[in-house]
């Protein structure tokens, strides 16, 4: 089963509020729902997903909200893209053209913006998301490596309000519309977001699976960036050594580290003696002197410029 479809799953078993069902048949029939004309039993009205979960719910919503007759069929998909899914009809015999009406839902209309009355408390909007994601949504799982939970509708009128509802003052999402074929999907890409739309939408326990995926892929990623910190950290503490100690061996070799003040000389000589230690390994070294690692880096500058400085006097 894929994180999607656990989403979808939870979802399908929340009760059903009588008072934000219609709601969620706002969504429903508006994204998902075909209207059929004159046929033996009169009008029908259709609802057709791929998810059992979406059918279920949209049968329990239908038959508690209108108590109206209903019936289902299954085709099992016979395409190369979907072969092996089935397709789920939710098929309503009666009060079609009734649904219709109290839903405020023109079948021949060109877009199907929802009235406010289905949206005007913050429960109803809640309703609205959660039947809009059953509908045509999708989540990447959490341990993908990109977070990206998105809405799909070609009604262009439809998935504005989506947004509007997502990004308003109680949700403030940041959901962002963008092209797909035929299709606008409004999308989120963030992990915070999509762990808050899904507790929005009353997906606890996919919310905290969410979160605790989350929360483990940020704690190795840091883990992975303190561990690359630290091996870059020692290719350049390793570099610097070797151009020490090269330094030290070219004032060797030229009799010039012997002449050189004390305090100068013993430092060159302690890189010569270690030349994989560390600054702060030297500077426990030195015997007599309390120095710190910026002292002993200080003279091991000196010593540096000096070596820099006799070179070019060779050439």
């Amino acid at each position: 089963m894929t994180y999607t479809q656990q989403v979808k799953k939870e979802l399908s078993i929340l009760p059903i509020n009588l008072k934000t069902s219609k709601s969620e048949l706002s969504a429903i029939l508006r994204l998902n729902g075909i209207y059929h004309l004159g046929n033996a039993n009169g009008n029908t009205l259709e609802v057709q997903t791929q998810n059992p979960a979406s059918a279920r719910r949209t049968y329990q919503l239908l038959a508690q909200t209108y108590e109206t007759d209903i019936q289902t069929n299954i085709e099992r998909g016979g395409s190369v893209k979907i072969f092996g899914l089935h397709r789920y009809g939710i098929i309503t015999m009666h009060k079609a053209d009734e649904i219709l009406l109290d839903l405020q839902l023109d079948p021949f209309s060109i877009t199907h913006h929802v009235p406010s009355v289905f949206l005007n408390s913050q429960a109803k909007q809640q309703a609205f998301l959660r039947a809009a994601f059953l509908s045509t949504g999708s989540v990447n799982a959490p341990r993908s490596k990109d977070y990206h939970l998105e809405i799909a509708s070609s009604d262009d009128d439809l998935i504005q309000q989506i947004m509007l509802i997502m990004n308003n003052r109680h949700f403030n999402l940041g959901a962002k519309i963008a092209e797909r074929r035929n299709k606008k999907i409004i999308y989120l890409k963030t992990g915070e977001r999509i762990s808050d739309f899904l507790s929005i939408i009353q997906a606890t326990s996919a919310m905290l699976a969410f979160e605790d995926a989350r929360i483990m892929s940020d704690m190795r990623n840091s883990a992975n960036r303190l561990a690359n910190a630290d091996n870059a950290n020692v290719t350049r503490m390793t570099e610097a050594a070797e151009k020490q100690y090269e330094a030290m061996n070219f004032l060797r070799s030229i009799h010039q580290l012997e002449t050189m003040p004390d305090k100068l000389k013993i430092v060159g000589e302690l890189r010569l003696q270690y030349p994989e230690a560390s600054l702060s390994d030297l500077a426990e070294l030195v015997e007599n002197q309390e120095l710190t690692k910026s002292g002993i880096n200080h003279r091991m500058r000196k010593l540096m410029q000096i070596a820099k400085e006799l070179r070019a006097t060779k050439v």
